[in-house]
């Protein structure tokens, strides 16, 4: 026979007994009791259960099987901000008459910091995209795009930079190169489903499923609908090609 763990009581049957609930499931504690209810919310160090009669309890994760400790922190996305800052280099050579080489190196620093206290073990993903314009054409083209995959079990911070892209322009009165314009940053959970977003334009903001979608190289319309892909969007630097460069914080 099944016995019931011992909890504490939080709140007393619920009014809208006809609302949609989550899925009832069974709960174990480490001595082998269990009871059966749905999660609500994960707290700090708490979980809130509800029963099928609307009775919501509270129950220690500590107390938790190790399986259900796991389940009810992951049924809580944690609340996120995400920082990016860029340091851009730009160096001018001249070929004698009007002609000078523009290089422009350009790297961006990525900081995501969980705000919420609730633990949150499960991996997540973040997509950042360096997009560039072509001078007076009114498109913009992906120059680069990263994917970070991480989690907070060994902090609630985490910083990821991208390697340097190089772009080179020749001005020379009639002829011009791409220009770094900005980023789009998105973080998700195992599902797909976006916990933050930072952009460094309205503009991108609100095309940012568009441009998420898009690739190296992919160039978009003034509207942000695809009409091209450019092959060599940019050169990363010799000296510091595009690799992944960690740094956690605590």
């Amino acid at each position: 026979m099944k016995t019931k763990m011992t909890v504490t009581v939080v709140a007393l049957t619920t009014l809208l007994l006809g609302t949609a609930r989550a899925e009832l499931r069974v709960w174990t504690d480490k001595s082998g009791k269990t009871i059966e209810a749905e999660h609500v919310r994960t707290l700090t160090d708490q979980v809130v259960l509800r029963q099928a009669d609307g009775t919501e309890l509270r129950v220690s994760l500590n107390t938790l099987s190790e399986r259900d400790r796991k389940y009810a922190v992951l049924q809580t996305p944690p609340k996120i901000t995400i920082n990016v800052s860029t340091d851009t280099d730009r160096t001018n050579k001249g070929f004698g008459g009007s002609f000078q080489m523009q290089q422009e190196d350009i790297q961006a620093e990525v900081t995501i910091k969980k705000t919420s206290s609730a633990p949150y073990e499960a991996p997540l993903r973040a997509v950042l995209i360096l997009i560039g314009e072509p001078e007076q054409s009114g498109h913009s083209i992906i120059l680069e795009k990263q994917m970070e995959r991480f989690n907070f079990t060994q902090g609630s911070e985490v910083r990821f930079e991208s390697g340097k892209i190089s772009l080179r322009q020749l001005e020379s009165g009639y002829e011009r190169g791409i220009e770094y314009k900005g980023y789009v940053v998105a973080v998700m959970d195992k599902n797909g489903d976006t916990l933050g977003i930072k952009c460094s334009k309205l503009a991108y903001e609100k095309n940012a499923k568009a441009l998420l979608a898009g690739s190296r190289g992919t160039v978009f319309d003034e509207d942000y609908k695809v009409v091209g892909r450019k092959q060599d969007a940019n050169k990363p630097s010799q000296q510091n090609p595009m690799k992944q460069n960690w740094r956690r914080g605590f």
